[in-house]
Parts: C-alpha cells; sequence; structure tokens
C-alpha cells in the first residue's frame, strides 16, 4: 500500500521535470504585454454605459489590440468623462446610444448599462448592423426573449456575446473537460455562494441622481443580488450540466441593509434541473466568509471553483467514469491526500488531449503544488478573455463563448428565481428541450 509521506522515484522524476519548468517561467511582476503590436483592420467598437463595469471591461480593452475605441455614451457626464479618458483613445462621445448607432464605422457595440436598459439597446444595435457584446443578464423581463431572439435571427452574421465571463475562463474550461471525461462520476448536487459584507452603495453628490447611480437597489432598473451575482454561478451549472432548470424556491429579503433600497439584502433558491439535480445558491450582504465559489458534486469527486483557483477531491471510494487512458489523476498515485486536502486543478493545460510529456508534467505540478512549493494562476484574467473571444469571433469566425441561448437561459433563471422569492411559491420553467 502507497504511503502518502513518501516520495518515489517516478515522484522524484516529475518534480525534477516540473521544477525546472518553474524556473523558465516569467520573472514574478513583469509585464504580460511589453509592447501591444499592431494589428491591421481592428474592429471598431463604441461602449454604451460607462460606469464601473464599463471601467473593469476599460482596463482589458486598452491590452487587446485587435479592436480600438473610437466612441463612447453616457447619459451622466461623469461617468462619461472617466469612460472616455479610460479608453487612452480619445473617443468621439455621445449621451443617445442612438447616435453611436447611426455611425457607419462603428463594427461593434458594448452594452454596459443598467438591466433594464440592455434588451431594447441590444435589440436596436443588431438592427443598426453592428455586433455585440451584451453584460449579463441579456434581458430584464421574460417577455423580452423572443424579441431578441427574432433579431438576433435577423441579423445571423452579426456576433452577439453574453458577459459571462466564466465561459472565457481556461480554468472552467478545464473543469468542464474533467466532467465531460467523468472525473466527478455522476453530478447530482451543486452548491454555489457570492457573499459579501458591506451595503453595495455608492457615493451620491446630488440626492436627484441616488436612483441613477445605486440603480442596482432599486427594482424598477435590476434584479438585485440574483442577476448582479447569481447570473454567473447559474451558468456555469447550466454549463456542466447543458440543461437549463425546471423549477426554482426562493427565499430572500431586506434583512441588514434597511436603508430604503428596494431589492433585497439577501437571497436563496434552491434550482431543480431536468434528471433531479438541485443547486443551491445563496447571496448576502453582510457577511463575506469564504467570499465565492461554485461546488460541483458528483459520486466520484467534488470541484470547488472560483475565478482564479479550482480544487478537485476524490471521493474515498471513486466511482468516477474517468477513461482510463486519460489518467486525470495518475490512477493509483491520487492517494489519501485528494480525497482530504484536494488537488489543484490548472488552468495552463488549455488541450487536455496532450502527450505522455505533457501528462507527467501536469501530474507533477500537481505533485509541487500540494507540497506547497508551486503555485498558479490563469494566464489571462477572464474578462480580458471574454473581450478577445468577442473581437475573434468577428474577425475570425471564432466559436462566440457565450452566445444568444446560453444568454437566454441564464436570464430567465434569473427572472424565474425572483419571481419565487417574491412570492414564496414554486416555479415551474416552460416546457422545452434541454440546452445544448
Amino acid at each position: 500500500m502507497e504511503n502518502d509521506s513518501d516520495v518515489t522515484r517516478r515522484d522524484f522524476l516529475k518534480t525534477a521535470a516540473a521544477a525546472a519548468a518553474v524556473s523558465a517561467l516569467p520573472v514574478a511582476g513583469a509585464p504580460a504585454i511589453l509592447a501591444a503590436p499592431v494589428v491591421s483592420n481592428p474592429v471598431r467598437y463604441g461602449i454604451i454605459g460607462t460606469g464601473s463595469r464599463a471601467l473593469e471591461l476599460i482596463k482589458a480593452l486598452t491590452t487587446i489590440p485587435q479592436g480600438q475605441c473610437i466612441a463612447t455614451c453616457d447619459i451622466y457626464p461623469v461617468n462619461l468623462k472617466k469612460g472616455a479618458e479610460a479608453t487612452g483613445a480619445n473617443p468621439q462621445t455621445y449621451t443617445n446610444y442612438k447616435e453611436l448607432l447611426d455611425r457607419k464605422d462603428v463594427d461593434a457595440v458594448l452594452i454596459t448599462t443598467p438591466l433594464n436598459l440592455h434588451a431594447q439597446m441590444l435589440i436596436d444595435s443588431l438592427n443598426a448592423g453592428k455586433h455585440v457584446f451584451v453584460e449579463k443578464s441579456m434581458f430584464f423581463k421574460e417577455e423580452e426573449a423572443d424579441p431578441i431572439r427574432q433579431a438576433a435571427a435577423a441579423h445571423p452574421k452579426q456576433v452577439l456575446q453574453v458577459g459571462l465571463q466564466r465561459r472565457s475562463s481556461i480554468l472552467y474550461r478545464i473543469a468542464m473537460h474533467m466532467i465531460q471525461r467523468g472525473a466527478l462520476g455522476n453530478l447530482t448536487f451543486f452548491r454555489a455562494q457570492w457573499h459579501r459584507n458591506n451595503n453595495w452603495r455608492r457615493p451620491v453628490a446630488d440626492p436627484k441622481l441616488e436612483r441613477q447611480i445605486n440603480w442596482r437597489m432599486y427594482r424598477e432598473f435590476s434584479g438585485g443580488l440574483m442577476a448582479e451575482l447569481g447570473s454567473h454561478q447559474i451558468d456555469i451549472v447550466n454549463w456542466a450540466l447543458g440543461a437549463e432548470p425546471i423549477s426554482v424556491i426562493g427565499n430572500g429579503g431586506i434583512n441588514h441593509w434597511k436603508d430604503g433600497r428596494e431589492t433585497n439584502d439577501n437571497v436563496q433558491a434552491i434550482f431543480e434541473y431536468p434528471n433531479g439535480q438541485k443547486l443551491v445558491y445563496s447571496s448576502i450582504l453582510c457577511n463575506q466568509h469564504l467570499d465565492y465559489n461554485e461546488q460541483l458534486m458528483g459520486d466520484g469527486g467534488t470541484l470547488i471553483i472560483t475565478i482564479g483557483k479550482g480544487m478537485y477531491y476524490r471521493e474515498p471510494v471513486s466511482k468516477a467514469t474517468a477513461n482510463p487512458k486519460e489518467n486525470w489523476w495518475a490512477g493509483a498515485t491520487v492517494t489519501k491526500r485528494a480525497t482530504e486536502e484536494g488537488v489543484l486543478i490548472y488552468p495552463d493545460q488549455e488541450n487536455p488531449d496532450t502527450g505522455f510529456v505533457d501528462r507527467e508534467m501536469r501530474y507533477a505540478k500537481h505533485w509541487l503544488a500540494s507540497m506547497g512549493i508551486y503555485d498558479y494562476e490563469e494566464p489571462h484574467e477572464p474578462n480580458w478573455c471574454e473581450l478577445s473571444n468577442f473581437f475573434a469571433s468577428i474577425r475570425d469566425g471564432k466559436p462566440i463563448a457565450a452566445p444568444l441561448e446560453v444568454g437566454v437561459a441564464d436570464a430567465l433563471a434569473v427572472i424565474y428565481a425572483n419571481h419565487a422569492i417574491d412570492t414564496g411559491q414554486k416555479v415551474l420553467w416552460p416546457k422545452k428541450e434541454a440546452m445544448t
């Protein structure tokens, strides 16, 4: 029987190989991009809505030469100025998004406005001949789904991508590959949370602007925590199962921040999927312990994953159905450590169907990490990846990372969950085929 404390000759050889690879890594702190390459015919884009979320995206956009910002739009002068300056590109500014859409030299738009504005702006952008990146949730009301579908169908050559950035994360793609190959066995249960300890409020200089600046707190504009945070995590379960829920029950309230807000400061929901799988979801604004993650559980193992880190825990008596040739965890070399302390999964292996040397290197990295010697990070953060994918879909025909029906399924789950929370009743999905 293998002893966890033993370092076998095989372990040693792999460790040595990985150590050599680690020594060849770039020096910590070195800039990821030393000089932006010149790209001919970049995608010329405009940004509609230049608030806090847009500023996060602009930070990534400024390092992606395949796109060029030529226009920005916002009705709030402070945000309009901040957004234009952040691009570093001296874009033309607008307060009416339709004027931006009238420009023939704008190839694409990014819609990063309050949720209640997404649907009409998306439809108008498609009808204006633009490629569209729209932040999640894709729409605010259930009845907006079909008009969006119709607009997309009328413009099949235009890219429509939803801002669900986990779909563009290499780490999450590795996790999905593990699931597809049976590393978790039969998936039966999911748990996800996004916990914060703050009031979610932004400072407002003029009280007349309260609802405009803090729109997330008011039901006229916002789907609250379920839309702003839960949408990302519901999508992970939809992705893992290749399906959307069939029912949801929920609860929530304004129990901590009694400051005039209308959206809940805590929500809890249980989603049921077609084969009986359950997702238990929680989001709160009064405690940040364990912050946020998604837990994917099967009879063969568990994945606990979030942006930047994923851990695999093998069941003590594994029932995983993985292909023996895949050899995810090197067979018998996966010991008690993998069941109790977990094994890191790595985002640097974008193509798991590789040769012997690459598989051995991956195992060596796992071993080094388990000893506290080696750490990792994603080669690019997911905002950068999703925007690069958007431009690649436009320029090169690359598959869309989060296409129309992924966005529809995600938005409907948010809407139905909020309805369940508000009414205290179980909400059933309309009968339809599972997503593929």
